[in-house]
């Protein structure tokens, strides 16, 4: 299997994922938190986000306050691959997700088209086992440039724990950075960091706080 050059290429990295659905109050946010001192910050286009809203109106906005930041658009793509990639392209992002819940063909037919077009492919295990994400990858004849190990909200909200171990595991077979994602907080923020995890995928704990640039540093002292 072979990986594409990957955009990202000085690991570890801090991702805020914007599952807010309204612009006017992702602004609110971002106008919080656009510094000059955060190239490390990548900006995650959440689902909620991108489906209230739509990825031509989302993107201009964003880079007004991030013009160089690297940014994902989560589509969670489970169908035609090929098209939504070309969509993320368009819409100017850097990167863009499909489901490992998906099949195969539009697995390979995403990945493939990422390859093409020139930006970062990643693929998102909730969802699945590690069982199932290796029987997955060793199917595919070209590695996503990412693989995000995530507990899903509302596995958090059930109660459901995360095992970050599953991120040593998983480096035995790819050479792809690992995000984590999943209700990771200061408090917990140490697991993922442990076991190896190249980009930690932060939210609610970021955005919901009364000072989330604050937090940010926090969170960037805690990689360090």
């Amino acid at each position: 299997m072979k990986q594409q050059k990957n955009l990202l290429s000085n690991p570890p990295y801090l991702q805020l994922a914007i599952d807010i659905p309204y612009l006017p109050e992702v602004e609110k946010i971002l106008s919080k938190i656009s510094k000059n001192n955060l190239d490390k910050l990548l900006i995650e286009i959440g689902t909620p986000f991108l489906k209230n809203e739509g990825l031509r109106q989302i993107v201009p906005v964003i880079r007004n306050y991030f013009p160089e930041n690297y940014l994902i658009a989560d589509f969670k793509t489970l169908d035609v691959g090929k098209l939504e990639v070309k969509i993320a392209n368009e819409g100017k992002v850097n990167a863009c997700v499909v489901s490992g819940l998906a099949p195969l063909a539009t697995i390979i037919s995403f990945i493939d088209e990422c390859r093409s077009l020139g930006i970062d492919s990643w693929l998102d295990t909730l969802g699945l086992t590690l069982e199932e994400i290796l029987y997955k990858i060793k199917q595919l004849d070209n590695f996503p440039n990412v693989i995000i190990i995530h507990r899903g909200i509302d596995e958090e909200l059930s109660g459901k724990t995360s095992s970050w171990k599953i991120v040593q595991e998983l480096r035995n077979f790819v050479p792809s950075l690992i995000a984590c994602a999943g209700g990771i907080s200061l408090d917990t923020v140490s697991g993922p960091l442990i076991h190896g995890g190249d980009i930690l995928i932060i939210g609610r704990a970021i955005y919901n706080a009364e000072n989330p640039y604050g937090v940010i540093l926090d969170f960037y002292n805690a990689m360090i």
